[in-house]
């Protein structure tokens, strides 16, 4: 595998553009190596995980390079003070073309679903960019990080994720994705250790995420 490209680094954390097709740490039943895994041999000194993107997404990610920035910015993103941006290809056209989702979220089955009650906040902010045939390009933000969060919130739109079958797509005869097309297009947030304002963007590679 290509080089995983650096997007920013100092002594204590990188941000990288997590390539699509790669864990971020080691799950059960699953071999190969992972993000955390790379990373440690291209700069050759151990790094740690701070927070996940799922196997199939794809861009800007935070990794520490050392326990204690890992702790430090733990309670960055407790607080959900660390910007996260994503883009999004959906499956036909939301409506309103721009909002606020907030739900209540719980895993059943292993999926996370939108429940009425027993779950925890979730709340996603999207604005249309531009439609394209039968698909729109949106641009979400979070204002919390729950597991597979944009995934559900655009299911639970009636717009799922063009590719993400776990959550709803059907692909129509012309279309064909291998994974659910979700980008994490920027991240940003002050720095716990230097103070100084970190901010990172990974261009998609795909061009159907390409503002």
């Amino acid at each position: 595998m290509a080089a995983i490209p650096i997007l920013h680094q100092d002594e204590h954390l990188l941000v990288v553009d997590k390539p699509a097709g790669v864990l971020v740490v080691a799950a059960p039943g699953r071999r190969g190596k992972t993000l955390i895994d790379l990373l440690t041999e291209q700069t050759g000194g151990r790094v740690f995980a701070v927070h996940r993107l799922d196997e199939g997404t794809t861009g800007a990610i935070v990794v520490a390079r050392s326990e204690a920035a890992r702790e430090a910015m733990e309670p960055l993103f407790r607080a959900h003070t660390v910007v996260r941006e994503y883009l999004a290809l959906l499956s036909g056209r939301p409506s309103p073309a721009a909002g606020r989702i907030e739900s209540q979220l719980k895993e059943e089955d292993g999926m996370m679903r939108v429940v009425e009650r027993g779950g925890v906040t979730a709340i996603t902010d999207y604005e249309t960019i531009e439609r394209r045939g039968r698909c729109t390009l949106v641009r979400c933000r979070l204002s919390t990080g729950r597991r597979n969060q944009i995934r559900v919130h655009m299911q639970a739109l009636g717009c799922p994720i063009v590719g993400d079958r776990k959550y709803g797509y059907r692909a129509r005869g012309d279309e064909s994705f291998s994974r659910p097309m979700l980008h994490s297009w920027r991240v940003a947030f002050d720095h716990p250790i230097t103070g100084a304002r970190v901010a990172a963007e990974a261009i998609p590679s795909e061009q159907e995420l390409r503002p």
